[in-house]
């Protein structure tokens, strides 16, 4: 299955590097005869022109899934098996003070012994990635922190584990 981040869900990046790189950039081409002045908005304007390339990359960057595993295609492809899976990190970032508001984003952070993907909730079926890769991880004893198990939770994503006992008989 391909997922991809849809445009909708990049167009207020999009917006934002614009505007960045317009009160950035005319400053930074009317600052060249002042040093300070130019290397203040010229740091602005290449951060603002970096997450520009950022969100592009992000916009032409398709995720695939498939039985055998789950692979970043782009500009820059890596894929991982499933069976590799060793380190499962699901983190929540808030854009709000509040602890209960629901506003803010997750990003997703796949690794096996060499690499790792990393992918946020505005890809287009991210909750079917994160419970295949919960699952994954758990049936691989893969390495997870306490805080990605509680986000596993917050999301609802439920897995059932093999009972140790069984073998046991």
């Amino acid at each position: 299955m391909i997922h991809s981040y849809p445009l909708k869900s990049l167009y207020g990046d999009y917006v934002r590097t614009l505007i960045g790189l317009v009160f950035m950039g005319v400053p930074f081409y009317f600052a060249f005869p002042n040093l300070f002045m130019t290397t203040i908005f010229g740091g602005l304007t290449l951060l603002f022109l970096v997450f520009g390339i950022r969100t592009a990359l992000r916009h032409v960057t398709a995720i695939q899934t498939s039985p055998e595993g789950i692979a970043v295609v782009g500009l820059v492809s890596k894929r991982i098996a499933w069976s590799d899976v060793a380190k499962v990190d699901l983190k929540y970032f808030s854009t709000s003070r509040d602890k209960k508001s629901k506003d803010g984003w997750m990003q997703l952070k796949i690794c096996d012994a060499s690499r790792c993907l990393k992918m946020e909730s505005n890809l287009s079926g991210f909750e079917q990635i994160v419970s295949r890769v919960a699952a994954v991880g758990f049936h691989n004893g893969a390495e997870m922190n306490e805080t990605t198990v509680e986000n596993f939770t917050a999301m609802g994503v439920t897995v059932d584990l093999p009972d140790e006992d069984e073998g046991d008989g």
